[in-house]
């Protein structure tokens, strides 16, 4: 997504729904964020660094991730989180058997979470649509570790430092069936741009943000802002389609500061109804250098009794954010 302005907060103050935070404000909680990082056996899509976010570099993904958890260690957040596509498929897939096919996507994500276990503190996930192109839910799961959450758990919540996260699962068919790599079963036959909340969440979500009393921060893969209303590129498709109940669930809340996802490798940002969008771009994307093409975020969230700010600092081609938001 490509916003012309010179910061996000010039762009959000410009619309009325933000104050700045004085200086008695209090830092809740520090965190780092990576998405779309896409560890596998593939080879790059191109040879040279690009400067769009286009070609995948797929070789350079678990040296990324240990240097995100390494740079996370340094900074002392309170946690980390990637927020789906952690890997990819095999190369050559068409001429491997299925089994072949799961056994070598097992080894991507054990790779990929021995280095994000490096970070010392807790991890969580989101179920990005790659992640299960060969394998279920449950395998996925089973090989890596989202702290303190219940087994099985695919949409969840917790605090940290007085900010309630939610992280949602977007991962189901349009007929309700989640995805699944695993041939025979009722979520085959997925396709990325078929990506749905089913209401059983949606249920969920509501009750959680009801019970809750914390100012909000949402973490998912696909996006739930209609970004092609900023960014002539966006393909909606990139969007989860029922995006519009979700939105009304969160500012009907009155609690959510901001929304954090993937998916769309060039990122972006958009405020709708005092809910900032932040789309982190891709570590996947521009090279190979852990540091100087590895996109990620540490995100710093700010209060001063009901005005808050968060502020993201990017690593690589990340963009920078900063937006404040009074609930009520």
């Amino acid at each position: 997504m490509k916003l012309k302005f010179a910061s996000v907060f010039a762009f959000a103050a410009a619309c009325g729904v933000v104050t700045a935070v004085s200086a008695e404000e209090t830092k809740l909680v520090s965190f780092g964020l990576i998405t779309d990082i896409h560890v596998c056996d593939k080879p790059d899509q191109a040879k040279i660094a690009t400067l769009n976010a286009t070609a995948r570099y797929f070789t350079g993904g678990v040296a990324k991730i240990e240097a995100f958890a390494n740079a996370m260690n340094k900074a002392n957040v309170a946690f980390v989180a990637e927020l789906g596509d952690y890997t990819d498929n095999p190369v050559d897939g068409s001429k491997l058997s299925y089994e072949q096919r799961r056994s070598a996507a097992i080894g991507f994500v054990d790779a990929a979470e021995a280095k994000l276990s490096q970070f010392k503190g807790p991890r969580y996930h989101v179920f990005g649509n790659h992640d299960t192109d060969q394998m279920s839910k449950d395998d996925y799961l089973s090989h890596i570790t989202n702290t303190g959450i219940p087994a099985g758990a695919t949409y969840y919540s917790f605090n940290q430092g007085g900010v309630h996260f939610v992280v949602l699962d977007a991962g189901f068919k349009a007929d309700g069936n989640g995805y699944s790599g695993v041939p025979g079963t009722s979520g085959t036959g997925y396709k990325w741009d078929d990506a749905n909340v089913p209401a059983a969440e949606l249920n969920w979500l509501k009750s959680d943000l009801a019970a809750n009393h914390l100012p909000v921060i949402v973490l998912g893969h696909q996006f739930l802002n209609p970004a092609e209303q900023v960014d002539p590129l966006f393909d909606p498709a990139h969007s989860v389609k029922n995006a519009a109940d979700i939105r009304a669930i969160l500012e009907k809340s009155g609690k959510v500061l901001a929304v954090f996802a993937g998916h769309y490798h060039d990122g972006g940002f958009q405020q709708i109804n005092g809910i900032s969008y932040i789309a982190l771009q891709s570590s996947a994307a521009y090279g190979n250098d852990v540091s100087y093409h590895n996109q990620y975020a540490t995100v710093d969230v700010r209060a001063d009794g009901k005005k808050y700010q968060v502020a993201v600092a990017g690593n690589g081609f990340q963009k920078n954010y900063v937006v404040n938001a009074v609930l009520p």
